[in-house]
């Protein structure tokens, strides 16, 4: 029976975090996207509770436990990820206060769409690099 690999729970997060960016977009593509705000603001509430959860493993955890890795590169790569990306908390907590938790979203819904779609390709790209690269290179290293 196989194990599953040190980055099997990461890597499971970033799918289920995945799909509810796709569910939204799919919503906003939609010419009367605003007719379901109280979707939209649903599935951002998911989307929040499963990404405080793994930002907080990954900035808390999991970069620090890598930071302090036997390997150099495993070191060099965990210091570097989090210099370029540790900031998206910050970012994801500032959009939903300026947009989704202020009703904003509805009062201009194409900075809304905007906004939204910029804060999608950041977690869309930090999600595909950190699958291709950290974690491919933890599972060959080990933690």
């Amino acid at each position: 029976m196989n194990q599953p690999t040190a980055t099997h729970r990461f890597r499971t997060q970033h799918s289920e975090i995945g799909d509810i960016v796709v569910k939204i977009e799919t919503i906003l593509a939609k010419p009367a996207w605003s007719a379901q705000a109280q979707d939209i603001r649903q599935s951002f509430s998911e989307l929040s509770a499963k990404l405080r959860i793994h930002l907080a493993l990954e900035d808390d955890v999991l970069y620090p436990r890598l930071a302090r890795h036997g390997d150099s590169k495993v070191r060099d790569l965990a210091v570097r990820y989090q210099t370029e990306m540790g900031g998206i908390r910050q970012v994801y907590e500032d959009f939903l206060s300026q947009w989704v938790h202020s009703g904003k979203l509805l009062t201009d819904p194409a900075g809304f769409q905007t906004t939204a779609k910029g804060l999608f390709a950041a977690l869309k790209d930090r999600i595909h690099r950190e699958n291709s690269e950290v974690y491919t290179l933890v599972d060959s290293v080990g933690w």
